[in-house]
């Protein structure tokens, strides 16, 4: 079952054959340059595609068909398993209409990214593992707050870096996507020592470890994590 403007397909009769098509993971869009004297290309990142893809809707008995099809019109929010996305529906093939079973053909096209339906927006305690929710990997923001030691080492997604808390502060914010660390807005960057990868969560579970130090760690979404 999914939702389109708010109507459910259970609410309006009708059954999605390819519903698992909504959650296909979208695809990175990728440049690729080739210069003459060089040996190999170079390939530039360019981001995720939105996904587009066919889909089949079956009328159930006491489907109002007109009604449907002005449903599945046009732009909306997509929900289903309870997550969001913005979604259009478009190109329809106007419905087998026959006495027993109705089938109508749709193409949509959604954005690359899943929302949770309802997110809470603050910084969540870890210890010893961190879970990214969502459909793509991506890059949190972590709070650390000071124990009592004033440096903390850690490893978080595969990275590990270090962080000297000066002694009146007692908290930091690292920002992976910005590359900055910050207390009160005001950047701390000097007091982390880091290679030039910050921590990237792929989907599901990253082990969190204290290498040394002690600290209070806490994440929080950034952009597209769930």
């Amino acid at each position: 079952m999914f939702k389109f403007k708010g109507i459910s397909s259970k609410d309006m009769k009708i059954i999605v054959e390819e519903e698992e098509h909504f959650i296909a993971k979208a695809p990175q869009r990728i440049d690729v340059i080739e210069i003459e004297g060089r040996d190999g290309a170079i390939f530039n990142e360019l981001g995720y595609s939105v996904i587009e893809r066919p889909i089949k809707v079956q009328f159930l008995t006491g489907a109002n068909i007109d009604k449907v099809l002005a449903w599945l019109n046009g732009e909306g929010i997509l929900e289903y398993k309870n997550k969001i996305t913005k979604a259009r529906f478009y190109s329809l093939i106007e419905p087998i209409r026959t006495t027993i079973i109705k089938v109508a053909s749709f193409n949509f096209i959604r954005d690359p990214f899943w929302y949770k339906n309802e997110y809470d927006d603050t910084f969540l305690t870890v210890t010893d593992t961190v879970t990214n929710e969502g459909n793509i990997e991506a890059r949190p923001i972590i709070r650390l707050e000071k124990g009592e030691d004033e440096r903390v080492d850690l490893t978080i997604g595969g990275v590990r870096f270090t962080y000297n808390f000066p002694k009146t502060e007692t908290y930091v914010e690292i920002d992976c996507e910005e590359m900055t660390a910050t207390y009160e807005n005001l950047l701390r960057n000097r007091q982390l020592l880091i290679g030039y990868e910050f921590p990237l969560l792929p989907v599901g579970k990253s082990k969190v470890t204290v290498n040394s130090g002690d600290a209070t760690i806490k994440v929080k979404r950034k952009d597209r994590w769930l």
